[in-house]
């Protein structure tokens, strides 16, 4: 009788052991399997980040809804598979540049989603709209995929948390982005542009950035010869002060179009960027240094000038 229980015990034992490794073996080998649904490029330079930093991929999935909003024509959003009792997550929308679409910026979905957040690039109405119209279309993009989040029909519905939304903006629209955390206020979590171009197209900054009080990280490169940073991305830098905190990351090499795929340092990019949202967006303090300490090798001899205010 006694065997027989030992058996049974025993039996029972293994069931559950095997359950175990393969429930935590699916999250310690979960792979990405969007094959042909977006670039590899930024997966790849995910998994290198997370590498270095140890931190947690999650797998990435994408659909394009269908905006039907006057203010933008398309977009593509990339998520994260994340456990249905996880909590919500934050998201990042993005704009592109004068004359650039979504795609022209694919990298960044995979990139950012890989570390759990829902990612939004969006294509205006005409790649040649100006500075006001990207900025409408980052309002109108922040308000939709607060939408999605409520929409029974979106594979991202009740995943987001609304008080957690970054936006960015490359050229055009990181002047754009800037306009439009003015207006959101303390309603944004956080603002990234990239190599922003500073106003309407053939005109100088004269404008101010009061109101502005988001955490603000702007990339921006010593080489741009489209937006120089000292009457750019620079100026943008230091007329925002009243931000919760700054950062100024300017590359020493490193040409106008870096932020889109077929830039220089995008894993550098990607890295800082993914930082600041888990800093700013979810609290964690490990990334403090990441963003506001001294920078070492290899990273610091990528900038020509890396400043902070806090």
């Amino acid at each position: 009788m006694l065997t027989r229980r030992f058996i049974a015990v025993s039996r029972l034992c293994s069931t559950i052991l095997i359950g175990v490794t393969l429930l935590t073996g699916q999250f310690a080998l979960a792979q990405d399997n969007s094959q042909g649904r977006y670039r590899p490029d930024g997966r790849q330079l995910a998994q290198g980040v997370a590498r270095e930093l140890g931190e947690q991929l999650y797998e990435v999935r994408t659909y394009d809804p269908e905006p039907q909003v006057a203010e933008f024509s398309a977009a593509t959003i990339f998520y994260p598979l994340t456990l249905s009792f996880a909590p919500p997550i934050g998201a990042a929308v993005l704009v592109p540049g004068y004359r650039g679409t979504a795609e022209d910026y694919s990298w960044w979905g995979p990139m950012l989603a890989s570390f759990g957040y829902a990612v939004m690039i969006i294509d205006t109405n005409t790649v040649e709209d100006n500075l006001e119209a990207r900025k409408q279309a980052l309002l109108a993009a922040v308000d939709f995929i607060k939408n999605e989040n409520n929409d029974p029909d979106s594979p991202i519905q009740g995943r987001i948390d609304t008080g957690k939304i970054a936006i960015m903006g490359h050229s055009l629209g990181g002047g754009a982005a800037l306009q439009a955390a003015r207006e959101l206020g303390d309603d944004l979590g956080a603002v990234i542009p990239l190599l922003p171009y500073c106003c309407e197209l053939g005109q100088s900054f004269s404008g101010d950035l009061a109101g502005l009080s988001a955490p603000l990280l702007i990339m921006a490169t010593a080489e741009d010869t489209v937006a120089p940073p000292a009457t750019h991305a620079r100026l943008l830098y230091d007329t925002a002060d009243g931000a919760a905190s700054r950062v100024y990351m300017e590359f020493a090499t490193g040409n106008h179009m870096m932020a889109n795929n077929t830039g220089q340092e995008l894993a550098a990019m990607g890295r800082y960027a993914m930082a600041f949202l888990k800093f700013h967006l979810d609290a964690q303090p490990r990334y403090e240094a990441v963003i506001y300490g001294d920078q070492e090798a290899p990273f610091a001899d990528k900038f020509s000038r890396y400043d902070t205010s806090r």
